[in-house]
Parts: structure tokens; C-alpha cells; sequence
């Protein structure tokens, strides 16, 4: 350790440059697992609330209710499906609209919205986007669906929105690992020029010691450590520019993902997301180091 402490004071710049280039590399990492996760989670949490509400006539009987959810929840492809009451649709409004005092005077204080002019409702959940036809299907078919101006059963199908977002986490995930594959590549080589360049400026040591009966192994193993010292001072300043730009977009992003994704973020989750890319910062500098030295000991055979 004492060697490559020696061997990094010695040309300073070219270490300078390798926790340079460490560092950004795992920031770009850090960022897109960062993004990749939430977008993650937020196609989650729209696959799992209702996606498909119907809204039923107000001469409904609580039996039809029953047969059609008994004919929902039986059909294949379908999780849930559930029966909104006016009492519990205005109660689910009174929630919607709390920060908004105007909305929810217009509640409590003026009677303007009670729960006679809110419609009951089924809303349904399916396993995945691919069943919504089917689930569209039964509510059009179904006597007690209300009928809209337009003629139309009225049935909220927010399929258009779960599919564009589909797409855009499927976009992301793309672009962000060729972003990621391309300057890991980068930072893969980095490492292994600087490294090389130090083993070659010093060969003609490298030739004495092996003349007084040094092995490959004790040659190449301050380079080695000097990799492991590169990735771990990049992983580290690489997650700590992570942590801050995290804490600096959270004002903006809490509340527009508010009931999607907690705020504050949990320590578990950001001590588990810095020992994730402190060990791939450590493994891709001493592989890095590895190979670098690897082609030195077949070179000096």
C-alpha cells in the first residue's frame, strides 16, 4: 500500500485524472439507477391502482352490482374490482381536493358538491395493460354502466397513459445503459493506460527486482491497490455528487410524486444504492488494474 500511495504522489495529475473520470462515471451510473428505480416504481403504482372505472346509473340495485363484479373478479386477467358508493366518492373527493380550501369549502361550508350529484362507480384493476379490452368489454355490456352525451358507456380507460409511460421507462432504460456501457468503457480505459503508463516508466526497477527474485504477483500488486485506492475516492466522490443532487431535486420532485414515491428517501435505500456503486466502482477499477498488469507480466516473459 505503501507503493502505491508512492506511486500516485509521484505523478499526481494522472491519478488526479482517473478519480476524475471514476467519479463521473459512477455519477452517470448512480443518476440512471436513480431514474431507472423511480420510473420503475411509478408504473408500478399505475398498474396497481384502479385502471378502469366505470361509472353506473343512479337507478342501480345493489344485486346487479354484485353479479357484475361477480363477473369481473371471474374473468381471467382481471385482480379487483370494487363498488364506489356516492357517500364514498364524495368522501374520496373531500381527500382530492384537502390543500385546496376553495374546492373543499364548496364541501363543507357552501353544500355545493354533496354526494347526490356524484355518480357511483366500479372500479376495476387488471393483472396488466393487456387485459383492459377485455375489462372494457364487460362494463359496455353491462345494463347499469351510465351513458354519456355522446352515446357512449362512460368508462374512464387511462390505457394511453400506461402505455406511453411503458414506453418511456422502456426508452430510459435503453439509452441509459448504452449512456452507461459507453463510459464505463471509457473509465475501463482510462484506467488501464494510466496504469500501463506507470508500470512502463518504471521497468528498468521492475527488471532489477525481478533479477533479485521478485515474483509477478509482488510486482504487479502496488498497481493493483493503486486501481482499488482510484475506485474507491471516484465510487465515494461519484455518490456524494448523487446524494446532493438528489437533495437539491427533491423540493421539486416531492411533490409531484407525492403518494408514489416517500419523501425524505429511507438511509436503507441510499446506504444500499452507495454500497452498490461503491462495489461496481471497486470492481470495474481493479479489473481495470488487473488487465493493465496482466499484459505486463505477458510481456516480460
Amino acid at each position: 500500500m505503501k507503493t502505491a500511495l508512492k506511486n500516485i504522489r509521484r505523478s499526481p495529475f494522472q491519478a488526479l485524472a482517473a478519480i476524475l473520470v471514476v467519479t463521473f462515471t459512477i455519477f452517470i451510473i448512480g443518476i440512471f439507477s436513480l431514474v431507472a428505480i423511480g420510473s420503475r416504481t411509478i408504473l408500478l403504482s399505475f398498474e396497481t391502482k384502479p385502471q378502469v372505472i366505470a361509472y353506473l346509473k343512479d337507478d342501480h340495485n345493489m344485486s346487479q352490482v354484485g353479479n357484475l363484479i361477480n363477473t369481473l373478479t371471474s374473468t381471467e386477467g382481471i385482480k379487483n374490482a370494487i363498488y364506489i358508493s356516492k357517500d364514498q366518492a364524495l368522501e374520496l373527493y373531500k381527500q382530492s381536493v384537502a390543500n385546496d380550501p376553495v374546492l373543499l369549502g364548496s364541501v363543507t361550508d357552501w353544500g355545493i358538491v354533496t354526494a347526490d350529484i356524484l355518480p357511483a362507480s366500479i372500479e376495476v384493476t387488471a393483472n396488466n395493460p393487456s387485459s383492459f379490452p377485455v375489462v372494457v368489454n364487460l362494463l359496455e355490456q353491462s345494463e347499469i354502466v351510465n351513458v354519456n352525451p355522446q352515446g357512449k358507456k362512460d368508462i374512464d380507460f387511462p390505457q394511453d397513459i400506461i402505455t406511453e409511460l411503458t414506453k418511456l421507462t422502456t426508452a430510459i432504460r435503453f439509452s441509459g445503459l448504452v449512456l452507461v456501457l459507453i463510459i464505463s468503457l471509457v473509465c475501463f480505459l482510462t484506467i488501464v493506460t494510466i496504469i500501463s503508463m506507470k508500470i512502463a516508466s518504471r521497468r528498468s526497477e521492475i527488471g532489477t527486482m525481478k533479477l533479485l527474485g521478485a515474483n509477478n504477483s509482488f510486482i504487479v500488486k502496488p498497481y493493483l491497490q493503486e486501481a482499488l485506492i482510484y475506485g474507491f475516492l471516484g465510487g465515494f466522490f461519484g455518490w456524494i455528487l448523487n446524494f446532493i443532487a438528489l437533495l437539491y431535486s427533491t423540493p421539486f420532485i416531492a411533490p409531484r410524486l407525492s403518494g408514489i414515491i416517500s419523501f425524505p428517501i429511507s438511509y436503507t435505500f441510499l446506504a444500499i444504492h452507495f454500497a452498490s456503486v461503491l462495489g461496481l466502482s471497486l470492481f470495474m477499477s481493479f479489473f481495470a488494474g488487473l488487465f493493465a498488469t496482466t499484459r505486463f507480466v505477458k510481456r516480460s516473459k
